[in-house]
């Protein structure tokens, strides 16, 4: 899953939201001195993506798709999940979209704990409203092209849009049978905790 849904599954959870990001810089050990919030937040966004490429409907669609594509299977689909649950977002959650979003860039407030290319992400998420257009098709083929720059070598990334708008309406009904998956895991997993 990308940015959109950890911050959803976060806020689902009642975990804490700069954490839910800060799984996506956190390597290795989990750093025992960050805040027991931080440490959760890391270790919920590892549980998240461990158990969304091993479901059987986002890797079945990450197969679905052709060489070279596939290889960038993971991001992609990642992205189109978010793309799909800003669309169906009141299905989720019961704020609209602008609310969450304005609300999760007021509890993403950088502090000591955050490395710089956290730092960097959360000024672009809030500065170019980047989540809010990940609602929109075409604002989500342009966060996937934008992938491309992360990569030393060019990547199929930016030409991925026909095959997106081909295989549209199976991600979707992948996404819509999956999400509901997902969100019960999350809640399993924190009332764990």
């Amino acid at each position: 899953m990308n940015y959109l849904a950890h911050l959803h599954l976060a806020h689902l959870s009642h975990t804490s939201l700069p954490g839910a990001l800060l799984g996506e810089f956190a390597r290795g050990t989990i750093d025992p001195d960050l805040p027991a919030a931080l440490q959760t937040g890391i270790r919920l966004h590892r549980q998240i993506d461990s158990f969304t490429d091993a479901h059987p409907r986002h890797m079945g669609e990450v197969q679905a798709l052709p060489s070279p594509f596939r290889r960038y299977g993971g991001i992609i689909m990642d992205m189109m999940f978010d793309h799909f649950l800003a669309r169906h977002w009141p299905r989720y959650h019961p704020w609209p979209l602008a609310d969450f979003i304005g609300y999760s860039h007021r509890q993403l407030v950088p502090d000591a704990h955050w490395p710089p290319a956290m730092v960097t992400l959360v000024e672009r998420l809030k500065q170019h409203r980047l989540l809010a257009q990940y609602e929109r098709f075409d604002g989500i083929i342009r966060a996937i092209a934008r992938i491309d720059g992360r990569f030393r070598r060019p990547t199929p990334l930016p030409r991925c849009a026909p095959l997106l708008r081909a295989r549209y309406d199976k991600m979707e009904q992948a996404f819509l049978a999956f999400y509901p998956e997902l969100q019960d895991f999350v809640l399993s997993q924190t009332r764990q905790g």
